[in-house]
């Protein structure tokens, strides 16, 4: 099966929408990345902010607009951190989840990472600066559990 990591949820998908190249990385940027700390209640809390926010957007539509707005031209994953810790709206419900901006940026971009060692381990080399053996480990342990999740893996 092809790896099918879509981040189709609203935070997700505008924070990491621009997915940038591990070659665009900055050297801060990978370290980041590779020392983020993978756990499945983060996923799982990933998982309920983001429905909490469609349920928000669907109140308030101007609320996409102002998702989609976090990535697009970010150069970095820390300003990326930085506009989402700097949207009131957002932040909350992260934090009414236990999550960070740090969480709400690298786990999406660290999960989608470690998905692809998993799938194709040749990129495994090619993505070592910014990718952990404990975070392709975990995806291995817990590859079931996150394919049955829908901000990770959408059903079709």
């Amino acid at each position: 099966m092809k790896l099918r990591i879509v981040l189709s949820g609203v935070f997700a998908l505008a924070v990491a929408a621009p997915a940038l190249a591990a070659s665009d990385l900055s050297p801060a940027d990978k370290k980041a990345m590779h020392d983020y700390t993978l756990s499945m209640p983060k996923v799982q809390a990933m998982g309920a902010a983001l429905d909490d926010f469609r349920k928000m957007q669907n109140a308030d539509p101007s609320l996409e607009k102002q998702a989609n707005h976090m990535g697009a031209d970010s150069k970095s994953i820390a300003e990326m951190e930085s506009k989402v810790a700097s949207n009131p709206k957002m932040m909350a419900v992260y934090r009414a989840h236990g999550l960070t901006a740090a969480d709400a940026v690298i786990m999406p971009f660290v999960l989608m990472y470690a998905g692809m060692i998993v799938e194709y381990p040749s990129t495994g080399a090619k993505l070592s600066d910014e990718t952990s053996p404990q975070q392709v480990a975990f995806f291995k342990q817990n590859e079931k559990a996150l394919k049955a999740t829908a901000w990770l893996y959408p059903k079709d």
